[in-house]
C-alpha cells in the first residue's frame, strides 16, 4: 500500500515582478496547458521526466521559459518561475529562486524618456527666458 500523503507532483512558484501584472501566468507540462497563480501552485503528475514550459499569456507569449523536472525516484524538486520586467524579455526558471529578469531593460524603456523629458523642461526654464 502506498502512502497516500506521499506527493509525486510537480510544484511550481511564479514570481510576479514588484509593481505586479494584470495576467497570471501559464504552463505547459509535456504539452498539456496548465494555468497558474502566483505563488505556489501544486501540479498532479505521475512519476516521471516531465518538461515545463512557462510563459505569460498577452497579445504575444512573453517570459517564456523552460525546465525538465524527473520526478521518477523522488519527489520533483520544486520549480521556480519569475517573470520579467518587459514583455520582450525571457523569464527565469529554476530549482532554486530566481530573480525577475530584464530590471535594465524596464529602466531603460521608462527612464530614457523621462529623462529626455526632464532635460527639455530645463531648457526650457533655462534657455527659454532669454
Amino acid at each position: 500500500m502506498t502512502d497516500p500523503s506521499a506527493w509525486t507532483g510537480l510544484t511550481i512558484n511564479a514570481k510576479t515582478i514588484p509593481l505586479g501584472v494584470w495576467v497570471t501566468p501559464r504552463a505547459e507540462t509535456n504539452g498539456y496547458p496548465v494555468a497558474l497563480n502566483w505563488g505556489a501552485n501544486h501540479i498532479p503528475a505521475q512519476p516521471g521526466v516531465h518538461n515545463i514550459h512557462v510563459y505569460m499569456p498577452w497579445m504575444w507569449r512573453y517570459g517564456k521559459a523552460d525546465i525538465t523536472i524527473d520526478n521518477r525516484t523522488a519527489p520533483a524538486p520544486p520549480v521556480y518561475y519569475a517573470v520579467p520586467f518587459t514583455t520582450f524579455t525571457r523569464g527565469a526558471i529554476g530549482l532554486a529562486p530566481v530573480k525577475n529578469p530584464g530590471l535594465l531593460a524596464f529602466l531603460l524603456v521608462i527612464g530614457l524618456p523621462l529623462l529626455a523629458i526632464v532635460l527639455c523642461c530645463l531648457g526650457v526654464a533655462i534657455f527659454g527666458n532669454s
